[in-house]
């Protein structure tokens, strides 16, 4: 099969593309929660981790976990699942808004705002966030332009 070169080049760029989308939007998810999370002793705040492969799944102590997660998400292909998790066994309480500081759905509003500043970075793409069960999916697609639509 011959493939154009044009094509090709055009669709490995809308690859890397995504791949820096998907890739900002977790970093940035991951700062959103940490400083909407509500702060007692700090451990839920902590706990957010992000991952490639596979959510984290212990709890953490210190930053080492989490600074290596950012790190490797940072540095994740395409084909690589991310995930941005807390492990802190009250995080549920704080989410459903125990805590004076935050009322519930802080969670969301951290994604959404999120989801706002990476879609501005990268106009060309739809970002679509669905929740469920105990997380969120979250699909980058290229957005259609006029021509294709016609």
């Amino acid at each position: 099969m011959v493939r154009d070169p044009q094509a090709a080049a055009i669709a490995a760029r809308l690859r890397a593309e995504i791949a820096a989308a998907r890739n900002e939007l977790a970093i940035e998810i991951d700062a959103n929660l940490r400083a909407a999370t509500p702060v007692d002793t700090g451990h839920a705040r902590a706990n957010w981790v992000p991952s490639i492969g596979s959510p984290a799944m212990a709890e953490v102590e210190g930053s080492a976990a989490h600074d290596a997660g950012v790190v490797a998400v940072r540095g994740a292909k395409l084909t690589d699942d991310v995930y941005v998790s807390n492990n802190a066994p009250y995080l549920g309480r704080l989410i459903g808004g125990s805590s004076a500081q935050a009322p519930a759905g802080w969670d969301l509003e951290a994604i959404d705002r999120a989801v706002q500043a990476v879609q501005q970075r990268h106009d060309g793409l739809s970002i679509d966030v669905s929740a469920g069960g105990t997380g969120a999916t979250v699909t980058i697609t290229p957005r259609a332009t006029a021509n294709e639509d016609a």
